[in-house]
């Protein structure tokens, strides 16, 4: 059954498809490589509390020695997904059929695949909020409050502003604007870091408004430090079928492996607003 493998022919179209239509890819972490494995450990490596140095002490002048303890966090890949879609001969011309399946794949990225995944990381991240109590009721009348409630958790977690994202609901972004006129954009971006979504700075974070479909429900918005977040998508496929038995044309056939995780050793760099439990 003879086929042409679109990820090896449209490789780069693929991904600079996924790029430009995704409000989180430019935002997150992707320093792990799963390649071959389901499951990754990641190492996080403990410290000591210094103490006195001892000058008197006839023995062990530093104070003992406390053995290194890794914290050691598996990470497993949890979704597998697919999808097929039949190009039946007789509709189309002969020659229209490669350009038809080009327009379709675009069409089941744009409106399928990729709010999937940019889900996927909202729900991980809020999720990853309310693990560490950082998830917050939201003021009333004070969305910008809200923010810097973030903000400040973030802070407190020795998180860097830079690398920090907002992303917001449409509905939420509205009240912060009722109260700033203003997000400001700072000098540090150009066009080329303009994502999906992208709507200013806020006090030095990159604001992205999102569709509210894409957030788990009852969350208006979530900070995140970029390291904080690991996306992984292990495979990104598409393939065009020819000769098919089953139908006359050609059939279209995509698979995606990915996932998305709060690093432990950066839990605490994730804070959500919210008015339920994470869904």
């Amino acid at each position: 059954m003879p086929s042409v493998n679109l990820a090896t022919k449209y490789s780069s179209k693929l991904d600079q498809l996924f790029t430009a239509g995704s409000y989180t890819d430019r935002y997150i972490n992707k320093k792990y490589d799963f390649t071959g494995a389901k499951t990754v450990e990641v190492y996080t490596v403990t410290t000591v509390q210094p103490s006195n140095y001892d000058r008197t002490n006839t023995g062990d002048r530093f104070g003992g020695n406390n053995e290194l303890q890794d914290v050691i966090t598996a990470y497993t890949i949890g979704n597998d997904k697919s999808f097929k879609i039949a190009i039946d001969e007789g509709n189309y011309e002969q020659g229209a059929l490669a350009k038809k399946a080009g327009e379709v794949m675009r069409a089941e990225m744009e409106e399928q695949v990729i709010p999937m995944i940019d889900a996927n990381r909202l729900l991980k991240a809020a999720i990853g909020a309310a693990a560490v109590s950082q998830y917050y009721s939201p003021t009333a009348n004070d969305a910008y409050g809200d923010i810097l409630k973030m903000s400040a958790a973030l802070d407190e977690a020795k998180a860097p502003v830079a690398g920090r994202v907002l992303w917001v609901t449409p509905a939420e972004y509205n009240l912060i604007k009722k109260q700033i006129t203003t997000t400001v954009l700072g000098s540090g971006y150009n066009d080329k870091l303009l994502g999906r979504g992208f709507v200013g700075e806020l006090d030095g974070v990159p604001v992205v408004k999102v569709p509210t479909s894409y957030f788990p429900s009852n969350t208006n918005a979530i900070m995140v430090h970029r390291d904080a977040l690991l996306g992984v998508d292990q495979i990104k496929m598409t393939r065009i079928i020819s000769d098919s038995e089953l139908v006359d044309g050609k059939v279209l056939v995509g698979r995606f492996i990915f996932d998305s995780f709060i690093l432990n050793g950066k839990k605490k760099a994730v804070a959500a607003i919210g008015t339920g439990s994470v869904s």
